[in-house]
């Protein structure tokens, strides 16, 4: 079963979205760049006067440990995603490329903050493979709600 193809499809919205939540995780991670892309188009909403688009995540997904997935962005052609990340005593949002945190294998980003007497920290935050997939299952959520209004 190809979800690229079937998300587009003229099936129904019920349909859609029982398919989307009885899909693995390897089908989930066949979906391809170009498909979040268009998601991200008729789905996001603009940033102020410009041509870029985001997609804000409603129901928060991450990794059950430190971060969740805020929202995509597509800015220039490019997307990109937005992390929400908790450590120590704060918290912050960091972005990086989809194709990054979308390849083979685990994703291991960091983010470094300075800490009150000025020396550079490092924080990290990781994805496996399962978190991945439970991220663009989120993802094609979103769309199925955003697109058939709240299906």
């Amino acid at each position: 079963m190809d979800i690229n193809k079937i998300i587009f499809s003229r099936t129904a919205a019920q349909k859609k979205k029982q398919i989307v939540q009885d899909l693995s995780a390897n089908e989930l991670l066949s979906i391809t760049t170009d498909t979040i892309i268009r998601i991200v188009k008729e789905t996001g909403s603009r940033i102020s006067k410009s041509r870029d688009k985001m997609l804000r995540i409603s129901e928060r997904v991450g990794n059950n440990w430190n971060s969740d997935m805020e929202s995509l962005y597509l800015s220039k052609g490019k997307l990109s995603v937005s992390f929400y990340l908790q450590y120590e005593n704060t918290d912050t949002s960091t972005i990086t490329s989809f194709n990054t945190f979308l390849c083979k294998g685990e994703y291991l980003g960091s983010v470094v903050r300075g800490d009150r007497y000025g020396n550079d920290r490092h924080y990290y935050f990781t994805y496996t493979e399962s978190d991945k997939a439970r991220c663009l299952r989120a993802i094609l959520l979103e769309y199925l709600n955003k697109k058939y209004k709240q299906v």
